[in-house]
Formats: C-alpha cells, structure tokens, sequence
C-alpha cells in the first residue's frame, strides 16, 4: 500500500511539474482541412499551400484572406481592415503564399489546403 501511495505521489508530482514548466505545444500543421481562421506558425506552418477548391460551386465559391490581426471583439469593426491580401474565386485548385510574417489565414468553402514542398534553391540570384 505505501509503494502505491509513492507511484501515485511521484506521477502527482510529475504532473505538476510538468505543467508549471510548460509543455511544448504540437508542431503548427501543414494540412487545413476545415474552414476557419488559422494562427500562423501556431495552428499552420507558413509556405506555399494549393487548394482543392470549392467542393460545392452551387453553395458559393472559395474566400481565404491573409490577415496581419485576427479580428477581437473590441477591435475596429470592419474585418476588411485586417486582410493583408485575399480571393474569392471558383477556380481550381487555388495556390496561395502564406507568410511567416502573416498572423493569421482564414478559409470558406476552399476545401482542403496542402503544404507543398519548398522548392530547391537553384544558386542564382534573380
């Protein structure tokens, strides 16, 4: 009984500890598979993503927008003031750059978004 009361103390205290230092959080994704808006560098890795693009043209088409502030109550109220660049298209697929210097990427009726691989570098400049 007394060695079952130190396993259940030492995992209590593994625990605590644990959660006054911090555990690191999840790496950011590199799929977005559902609309929303997305903290970059936090829910999504920056890059370059392609779009599936609208999977029901009849509900509407596809509206992402780059943001430099994801909107707060509070906030100024027009949510167009924090769109650093955005489309609303229904072309397919749809390729957008998302900056590591962006905050956030919000996405409608895209489909599913795909982190693709940075391409080499060729050496030259320009």
């Amino acid at each position: 009984m007394r060695a079952g009361a130190l396993v259940v103390a030492g995992a209590f205290a593994s625990a605590l500890t644990m959660a006054a230092t911090g555990i690191a959080a999840a790496e950011p994704a590199t799929d977005i598979t559902v609309d929303g808006t997305y903290l970059v560098n936090v829910d999504i890795k920056p890059g370059t993503y392609i779009g599936d693009g609208t999977p029901d043209p009849g509900a509407g088409a596809c509206f992402w927008r780059r943001l430099w502030k994801v909107q707060q109550p509070g906030d100024y109220p027009d949510p167009n003031y924090y769109i650093i660049t955005s489309d609303f298209t229904r072309t397919k697929p749809i390729t957008v750059e998302i900056k590591a210097t962006d905050v956030g990427f919000s996405t409608e009726n895209c489909g599913a978004w795909h982190l693709q691989p940075a391409r080499p570098s060729t050496g030259s400049f320009g």
